[in-house]
């Protein structure tokens, strides 16, 4: 999807065009959040509660959605799939968060991710999605620029790489090219 020469962050801000609809910036604010406290973290322990927020809200959202009844049944397997992954990322993030002394964020509930409920079609979700791991891959690949612990770098370069497993994918089921970029970024 074209942002028009916008970032994509200002094409987040802004709104954009997912599946037919506006979806304007509410849609995702909770990602928006995370990802920009994330990505602009500046210390292990401050990328490591942003990077927890960040999986926090993908949890949220592939479990809405695979809830929604809106996916059919391969399609709602890949969420559900994605979803114990974003857990997993969560967990183990937040283990490594707490043993440098931090404290693990509250993860939100459904409705404070809002745009969930105003997807209507498996297309919306899946385009949604997207957006979510194309944010989330912007926000690991700023972040592991930042990182000082080597085997924190080495944790999120990996989460970095999941997410774009996961973008691939999505890609395809939304009949999009898959691997568009010979490198990812999160940035279009």
């Amino acid at each position: 999807m074209s942002t028009g020469g916008r970032t994509r962050r200002e094409a987040l801000h802004g709104g954009l065009t997912i599946g037919g609809a506006v979806l304007g910036a509410a849609t995702v604010p909770g990602l928006l959040r995370a990802s920009d406290a994330f990505a602009q973290a500046d210390g292990d322990v401050a990328i490591l509660a942003g990077a927890v927020a960040l999986e926090q809200v993908a949890v949220v959202a592939y479990s809405s959605a695979a809830s929604s009844g809106l996916l059919d049944p391969r399609t709602k397997r890949v969420f559900e799939r994605f979803r114990e992954q974003e857990q997993e990322h969560a967990d183990g993030l937040g283990a490594a968060l707490e043993q440098r002394g931090g404290r693990t964020p509250k993860p939100p509930s459904a409705a404070q991710v809002p745009g969930l409920e105003k997807l209507r079609s498996q297309a919306e979700v899946v385009d949604f999605a997207i957006e979510l791991e194309t944010t989330a891959l912007a926000a690991y690949y700023a972040a592991v620029q930042k990182l000082k612990n080597p085997a924190l770098l080495e944790t999120g370069a990996s989460i970095m790489a999941n997410e774009g497993q996961h973008l691939v994918v999505l890609r395809r089921l939304a009949g999009r090219e898959p691997v568009p970029n010979a490198f990812e970024t999160g940035e279009r």
